[in-house]
């Protein structure tokens, strides 16, 4: 069976976009991982379904998991319905499993995404037993971290580091993602302050591994840092492909602006083995 795709990313973070009348959805859970693997098929860190009527984003980790939303993924995910001509507005909702998401078109590859109000009291969202805010964490590796989460779009908990580039972010990113207290897990968002506009950022996402970016993560890590005194409204976040430019509003809104792009169109060729 031969599916057509296209490919996007935003800052480094990929994903595979499809409409969803373009193939049964009795194959889906074997071909997200299948499509997703980066020496075997196309690979990306995420998988889209384009429903048109109504505009809906369908998002999956590359596991074949299903997560509310993605950041990232919203902006190329509007982008594709642009190009692709569903979408013939600068402005113009979006269906998701977070709630209906605002776009803004800033020119053909920017976009700005109002992402709603974090939660970040309903423990019910996160999974979890208890509040997790200033939580003292050891690692296996008596490594010592304060844990911050909270849902932003999705679960999130941040983390913050004196040096990015000093701690293993692979293995503690899944440590404290597969930590039994997170009965859904994590996302982790490994944070470093550079001062009260600028915070460099990357993240390990459930489902997925270490990425390098996360649009909903860098509203989380943003919503984290302002809360506690560490940054101002308006903060650019630097990834290791991009940067992305994080708003919080006098209502409590955060809103995203960053890039996307279109780098590959083609067909997957999908075997059941």
């Amino acid at each position: 069976m031969k599916i057509v795709f296209s490919k996007y990313h935003g800052c480094g973070n990929d994903f595979i976009l499809v409409n969803e009348a373009s193939f049964p959805l009795s194959i889906l859970s074997d071909l997200i991982p299948k499509i997703c693997d980066r020496h075997t098929g196309i690979g990306a860190d995420g998988f889209i379904m384009v429903k048109s009527d109504p505009l809906e984003m369908i998002y999956y980790n590359q596991d074949g998991s299903r997560a509310p939303m993605c950041g990232n993924g919203i902006r190329c995910f509007s982008k594709y319905c642009i190009d692709k001509g569903i979408v013939h507005r600068d402005c113009f909702p979006v269906k998701t499993l977070a709630g209906i998401k605002v776009i803004r078109k800033q020119n053909d590859s920017l976009f700005e995404v109002d992402m709603g109000q974090p939660d970040r009291n309903d423990l019910s969202l996160v999974g979890t037993k208890h509040k997790i805010w200033g939580l003292p964490y050891q690692t296996k590796w008596n490594e010592e971290f304060y844990l911050y989460t909270l849902f932003h779009s999705t679960i999130h908990t941040v983390v913050f580091v004196d040096d990015l580039d000093g701690i293993d972010m692979a293995r503690i990113g899944k440590e404290i993602c597969e930590d039994p207290m997170f009965g859904k897990q994590t996302n982790v968002n490994f944070v470093q302050v550079m001062d009260p506009h600028h915070i460099r950022m990357q993240t390990y996402e459930r489902g997925c591994g270490i990425t390098l970016a996360c649009g909903t993560g860098a509203c989380a890590a943003v919503t984290c840092a302002h809360d506690l005194g560490k940054c101002e409204s308006t903060v650019t976040v630097s990834l290791p492909k991009g940067e992305l430019k994080i708003q919080i509003d006098d209502q409590d809104h955060v809103k995203m602006t960053g890039p996307a792009k279109c780098i590959a169109k083609g067909e997957f060729i999908y075997e059941n083995d």
